[in-house]
């Protein structure tokens, strides 16, 4: 068929931005913006029917934003990136895409694409109401429904350098709280931290995460003393429409926070329920002592290195030494304990068993704290109890529907349980509060398709989770299996040589998997197996 008159039902074009969306945020596309807007424009228009518009003068004033008196005899811009987008497309039907239902050609001598569907279901339910007008596939929806947020770091304007652990933990506290609030859209700290001393402008931001409000601010910490200033901006236009200024004494840092996030709510017009209402005047604990020692231990945590981890565990001590009884300080000791069972850094079961006691100790002290239940359900997972696992995870949404990190923990949960489906949903939601996203959220992706047994999709995530962080393990070990699945011989040997390369061990298994689906763990042993048979190093 003539590309130029291609007609494609609504479902057919749902299929094919779906194929596209995934094409995009591969590894071979992910970093090169300029080619995912190439391509994403011209797949706009075939599908509109506007092929006739793709030329090589309109390309490059609405893709290339060349101004209106190019000339393309002068600048090869188009014809350059074509050929770079032709050679992408041909790698990515040979390798990642080769399954795929939707394939896209680009002959040469056309700015149209050939577009054909092949004899296979319409790609999975979760991008089958993708639109024609859709944005790029780094720029999400704004949430129409209820306001949106991000609250951006704040700023660490006192003369110790050393506190930026506590404007840190303020803006923690913030996001928090936001988002136990029902009316109120909250991006998660994973992505608002990705803008630490951007020179991003406030609209950029907030289209990159699909948001309207920002609340941007400082953290002057000295002594005993604390002052916090704040400014809550509307991207639309970038106005100010609140800004206040908050000094208080270290020991009402809570009262603070409070504060500050009521007044948030009511310049928003968020009404509470009684519930949310009584989240405000709950001080976490007594102890700003205990408080300090927590919020070092969260930033030395976030290092993610053996080291680090045991420098966390032992401020968290410190914390309960402070106050036995504070409940995020059980809460984040356990999930500490936890990762160093999950890194292979320890080896000692009961290890498990004490990340077990103080997650049950923090769920006990505070039955309705969203994080401390989710990480006794996380708990749970490493110790491969199914059942209390899944359900622990689920209780934390049932308090806190929009708490990004609880959705990936369920996500994750959920894969290896070999739930692939029900996971799929969660880590599309909790993507969605993290646009930015994450190796560990590309490998729970990535997970979610392979228990679906859908592995080009799997290695596209887990791929683009090796870009992120190529010594992220798990991600690099998942993509090995997939390939695996698909007898793609050459990918994995390349990926047991860099395995190899990373724990110098060419035998044993290079991830702790949680698997609590016996038969996916089986699977996985006898893939494993084949490939250390077949490759010595």
């Amino acid at each position: 068929m003539d590309a130029t008159v291609q007609k494609w039902t609504v479902a057919e074009q749902n299929q094919i931005r779906a194929s596209v969306e995934v094409m995009l945020s591969s590894p071979l596309f992910a970093g090169s913006p300029r080619q995912q807007r190439f391509l994403d424009y011209l797949v706009t228009n075939m599908l509109a029917g506007d092929a006739g518009r793709l030329k090589g003068y309109t390309i490059a004033v609405e893709v290339f934003d060349r101004t209106s008196d190019f000339d393309p005899s002068l600048d090869a811009i188009v014809r350059v990136e074509a050929t770079r987008l032709r050679n992408k497309l041909r790698e990515y039907y040979d390798t990642l895409g080769k399954l795929d239902a939707v394939h896209i050609g680009f002959p040469k001598g056309s700015y149209a694409l050939e577009i054909s569907l092949q004899n296979s279901p319409v790609i999975e339910r979760r991008m089958a109401n993708i639109a024609i007008n859709s944005p790029p596939a780094n720029s999400p929806r704004m949430v129409e429904d209820r306001p949106s947020l991000a609250v951006l770091p704040f700023a660490n304007i006192g003369v110790d350098d050393s506190k930026e652990y506590f404007s840190d933990g303020v803006v923690d506290s913030l996001i928090s709280m936001f988002s136990r609030l029902s009316g109120l859209f909250v991006i998660s700290r994973q992505s608002s931290f990705s803008y630490k001393n951007t020179a991003k402008t406030s609209k950029e931001i907030a289209i990159e995460l699909g948001v309207r409000y920002l609340l941007e601010g400082s953290v002057q910490y000295a002594g005993k003393q604390v002052r916090v200033a704040a400014q809550l901006v509307d991207a639309q236009n970038g106005g100010h429409i609140w800004s206040d200024r908050f000094d208080r004494e270290l020991k009402d840092i809570f009262a603070l926070q409070d504060e500050l996030t009521q007044s948030i709510v009511s310049v928003l017009q968020i009404k509470l329920d009684g519930a949310e209402a009584a989240l405000f005047g709950v001080q976490a604990t007594k102890s700003i002592e205990a408080h300090d020692y927590l919020l070092q231990a969260i930033a030395t945590h976030r290092k993610y290195t053996e080291k680090s981890t045991y420098e966390a565990i032992a401020l968290y001590n410190k914390a309960l030494v402070s106050d036995a009884n504070y409940v995020a300080a059980h809460a984040w000791l356990a999930r500490s304990l936890a990762l160093l069972w999950s890194q292979k850094w320890s080896h000692d079961f009961a290890i498990l068993d004490l990340a077990l006691l103080h997650a049950e100790r923090a769920v006990a002290l505070e039955s309705q704290s969203p994080y401390a239940i989710s990480i006794l359900g996380w708990v749970h997972l490493w110790r491969k109890n199914r059942e209390e696992s899944i359900a622990e995870c689920r209780r934390a949404l049932v308090i806190d529907p929009n708490n990004a990190e609880a959705l990936l923990f369920l996500s994750i949960v959920l894969s290896f349980a070999g739930l692939g489906e029900e996971a799929l949903y969660y880590i599309e939601k909790s993507k969605r509060l993290t646009p930015t996203s994450s190796p560990f959220h590309e490998m729970a992706e990535g997970d979610s398709y392979y228990v679906l047994n859908n592995y080009p999709k799997a290695i596209a995530a887990y791929e683009l989770g090796c870009v992120m962080n190529p010594s992220f393990i798990p991600c690099q070990f998942f993509a090995i299996l997939a390939y695996e699945q698909l007898g793609m011989e050459d990918e994995v040997r390349k990926k047991f040589e860099i395995l190899y390369k990373m724990t110098g061990n060419a035998k044993n298994q290079p991830a702790i998997t949680p698997w609590t689906d016996e038969s996916l763990a089986k699977q996985q042993e006898e893939i494993w197996r084949r490939i250390t048979s077949r490759y010595s190093i």
